[in-house]
């Protein structure tokens, strides 16, 4: 019998605030919502209960931007960060991942980047990626931006391509313009976004050459997304502006003002600025940058130090922009909906009928409890309930994949019993 979940009580923003709601989930997706929703029949299908009062419910993250396979390498070899570990995307609440390179697209490839997406979706979440790195011509599977798009069912557009950065390979106008034209045709021909997701450095010409490239070229606006915007203050005006034009600006939650990064604007900060200076909250989408490294440079350009970034920074920085004033509903939209509609993912970002089964329960100060992902909790009570078959786990317990953890539990349970849930189980 196909199984349901009941999910009772929750104060549900989708992410717009629908008040006290029910949901009904089924085959991985909503079926229904509504003020109250009776408990199908047990002859009928078997049904688990999972009692929500008390709790927030909002969609799960849709991250734009992670590598998932590790990045880095700025300070050689012993500097490559290590691939991120599935439980740390779950804790951190994102239910879908976009993978990409950045700067190493020498012993880092596409097609591990691909292989890494469809990990996270054979254990659990959604995984997407980009083709392509920093460098023009860029990196690919089937040696075409074009044909990877279309023929590769993970990617859905072209990044994190290089601009304004000393470590990019300096792409002119014309470079971009032919670049956006092959993602966009892929995008075209395969049902896909076939946007350029691109890496703003710190150099000083900032978004100058998308301008240009949006007035002189018949490239729509929509397919250029411009990424790390809260590097600089005169990025930021560069993000206003662009905005302004229609285009959809991505600011990096892993960029804080710490340390000898003390230019950049956090990411909370920025996101108040922009929506303070009129700009449209659809046109601002947050990512994390988790799995890449976070290297800080002195004015000649030498390593000064590098962290590998973290998917908690993502919902951390929801906390924080909640704290200074922005809506609860306005900052998860940057990191749901928005993002969602950018990747043309129509089926995730919101809790509405007919979407994927993606939600996270928070309590009141806005802490993550569970994480539900295609209809399955993933986290109970802030602990990874399914973790990849190679992580550790605490206090010594085996390692199980998500397969052994449902083998398991069918073996353990007698035939017809509805699984039942609550807080704290």
């Amino acid at each position: 019998m196909a199984a349901l979940t009941l999910v009772r009580g929750a104060e549900v923003f989708a992410p717009e605030p629908l008040g006290r709601r029910d949901l009904l989930i089924g085959a991985e997706r909503i079926l229904r919502i509504a003020p109250h929703i009776p408990r199908p029949r047990p002859a009928l299908i078997s049904t688990r209960v999972v009692d929500a009062r008390g709790r927030i419910l909002c969609p799960g993250l849709v991250d734009q931007h992670v590598h998932l396979a590790g990045g880095g390498g700025e300070g050689g070899f012993d500097h490559r960060t290590p691939p991120l570990a599935f439980s740390q995307l779950t804790l951190a609440g994102v239910t879908t991942a976009v993978g990409l390179l950045g700067t190493d697209g020498v012993t880092r490839s596409v097609q591990d980047v691909v292989a890494s997406t469809r990990a996270l979706t054979q254990l659990g979440i959604t995984g997407y990626a980009y083709t392509g790195a920093y460098a023009l011509p860029t990196r690919t599977i089937t040696g075409s931006v074009r044909a990877d798009i279309l023929m590769v069912g993970e990617v859905l557009g072209c990044g994190e391509i290089a601009i304004a950065d000393d470590r990019g390979s300096h792409p002119s106008e014309q470079d971009l313009a032919v670049l956006a034209a092959e993602a966009r045709v892929g995008g075209l021909l395969s049902g896909k976004a076939g946007v350029v997701h691109l890496h703003v450095g710190d150099g000083v010409r900032g978004l100058s050459s998308l301008f240009r490239l949006v007035s002189d070229h018949e490239i729509p606006i929509r397919h250029l997304v411009p990424t790390h915007l809260n590097r600089r203050r005169a990025l930021l005006e560069d993000a206003r502006r662009f905005a302004a034009l229609g285009g959809t600006v991505d600011l990096t939650a892993g960029i804080r003002p710490e340390g000898p990064d003390h230019v950049s604007i956090a990411p909370w900060d920025a996101l108040k600025d922009l929506l303070l200076e009129g700009v449209d909250p659809a046109r601002i989408t947050m990512s994390s940058d988790a799995g890449g490294s976070s290297p800080i440079f002195d004015p000649q350009g030498r390593l000064l130090t590098i962290t590998q970034i973290q998917p908690a920074v993502l919902w951390e920085s929801v906390r924080r922009s909640v704290a200074v004033g922005v809506p609860l509903e306005t900052v998860l939209a940057t990191v749901t909906v928005h993002p969602a509609r950018v990747l043309e993912l129509s089926h995730k970002g919101r809790v509405v009928e007919g979407a994927d089964a993606d939600f996270l329960l928070l309590d009141e100060d806005l802490g993550i409890r569970e994480v539900w992902a295609r209809g399955r909790r993933l986290v109970a009570e802030g602990v990874a309930e399914v973790r990849g078959p190679f992580e550790p786990v605490d206090q010594g317990a085996p390692v199980r994949s998500h397969r052994e953890r449902s083998r398991s539990r069918r073996a353990s349970s007698a035939p017809g019993d509805p699984p039942s849930a609550r807080p704290g189980s």
